[in-house]
C-alpha cells in the first residue's frame, strides 16, 4: 500500500552527521517545503513528526521554531501549524514588496560598488549564462538568488538585507511551485541580469528601476498560465490578482510621470 503521508519523504536522522539534531531536522524539513516535497497546507504535528524522523521532541521544536519565524510554517489555531499557502494576493503583495526593495538596495549599492563586487557579479552572471548553455535550470536559479543577494548586500544596508533575506524564502518557495514554466525563458535570465549590473555601475537609478521592474515582472509573466491554473485552485480573498505584466506597465508609467 502506498504511502499517501506527505511526510514520508522525511527519513530518520540517524548517523554519524555534522551539525545538531535541530539543524539537520531544520534543513532536511526546509528543503522539503521549497522543493514541494511538502506541499502548501500540510498540517505539521510535532510528536508524529519526532518520531518519523527519529529524534526528540525539543530540537524538533527549536527547528520548527524556525521555520515558523521564516514563514514556511503558520499557526491556523493554537494546536494547528501547517505549511504557509500562497494566495495570489499573497504573491502579488511579495513581487511588489521585492520590486521596492531590490529598487532601492540597487540604488544604493551604486553608491558603494567596488571592483571587486562588479567582478563577483559580472562572474555570477557568466556562471548564469554557462548553466543556461547546458541547460542546468537548477544551478540558473542557485546563481539567480546569489546575484540579488550580493546586490543587496553591497548596498550595505543591513536591514534591508535582513528583510530581503526574509521575504526571498517565500519567493523562492512560489519559483519552485509554478517556476517549470520559466523553462522555454531561461536563455534571457542571464541577459536580463546583465542589464541590472550595466544599471547600477552606470548608477542611473531610472535604468536600475525600469530593470528591476521589468526583471521582477518578466519572470511572473512568464509563468502567466501556470500561475492562472494555480490561483484557480487557490482560495480567493479580497481583490482579484489581476494580470502582472498591467501592474509592472503601471510601475513604469508612474514613474516616467515623476
Amino acid at each position: 500500500m502506498v504511502d499517501e503521508d506527505p511526510l514520508a519523504v522525511l527519513t530518520p536522522l540517524t548517523g554519524e552527521h555534522h551539525g545538531s539534531y535541530a539543524d539537520r531536522a531544520y534543513e532536511m524539513i526546509r528543503n522539503a517545503i521549497l522543493d514541494g516535497s511538502i506541499p502548501p497546507g500540510t498540517r505539521i504535528v510535532e510528536e508524529a513528526l519526532a518520531r518519523r524522523i527519529e529524534i526528540s521532541r525539543a530540537p524538533l521544536r527549536d527547528a520548527v521554531g524556525r521555520l515558523r519565524s521564516e514563514g514556511l510554517l503558520v499557526d491556523e489555531s493554537e494546536r494547528i501549524t501547517r505549511v504557509v499557502s500562497l494566495t495570489p494576493e499573497a504573491v502579488r503583495e511579495l513581487h511588489l514588496i521585492r520590486t521596492v526593495l531590490e529598487t532601492v538596495a540597487c540604488q544604493y549599492a551604486a553608491r558603494h560598488l567596488t571592483s571587486e563586487d562588479v567582478e563577483e557579479l559580472q562572474g555570477l552572471i557568466d556562471a548564469m549564462r554557462a548553466a543556461s548553455d547546458m541547460e542546468d535550470r537548477h544551478s540558473v536559479a542557485e546563481f539567480d538568488f546569489a546575484f540579488h543577494r550580493r546586490l543587496c548586500e553591497a548596498s550595505r544596508l543591513p536591514r534591508l538585507v535582513a528583510i530581503w533575506q526574509e521575504q526571498q524564502v517565500l519567493f523562492r518557495l512560489w519559483l519552485n511551485l509554478v517556476g517549470d514554466t520559466l523553462n522555454d525563458q531561461v536563455d534571457h535570465i542571464a541577459e536580463a541580469h546583465q542589464e541590472i549590473l550595466d544599471a547600477v555601475v552606470g548608477g542611473d537609478d531610472d535604468a536600475i528601476f525600469t530593470n528591476i521592474v521589468r526583471h521582477v515582472y518578466f519572470v511572473a509573466g512568464a509563468m502567466a498560465t501556470e500561475r492562472r491554473r494555480w490561483a484557480s485552485e487557490q482560495p480567493r480573498v479580497g481583490a482579484p490578482i489581476g494580470d502582472i505584466s498591467t501592474v509592472a506597465a503601471h510601475l513604469l508609467s508612474t514613474r516616467s510621470q515623476q
